[in-house]
């Protein structure tokens, strides 16, 4: 069975989750959005209510995708 996935940071919108889970996958991270089914969000922007999205990795990744966030925000990408 594989490690259980946990919640990476939460995300103002689909797109910006989109572009962290982007990034991470790039960098050989499993990264994906806690709820993706495609109608959650048509809904968020049908309801108008400003829900964030939650990124979430397998708990064995969650450091290194950490880190990758912190240097990204810092202005470094590795």
């Amino acid at each position: 069975m594989g490690s259980p996935w946990v919640v990476l940071t939460e995300a103002s919108d689909d797109l910006e989750a989109d572009i962290i889970i982007g990034f991470l996958r790039d960098r050989g991270v499993p990264a994906e959005k806690a709820d993706s089914s495609p109608y959650t969000g048509a809904m968020r922007v049908i309801s108008g209510m400003a829900i964030e999205v939650q990124v979430i990795v397998p708990e064995k990744f969650y450091d290194e995708a950490i880190q990758l966030i912190d240097n990204l925000e810092g202005g470094s990408d590795q």
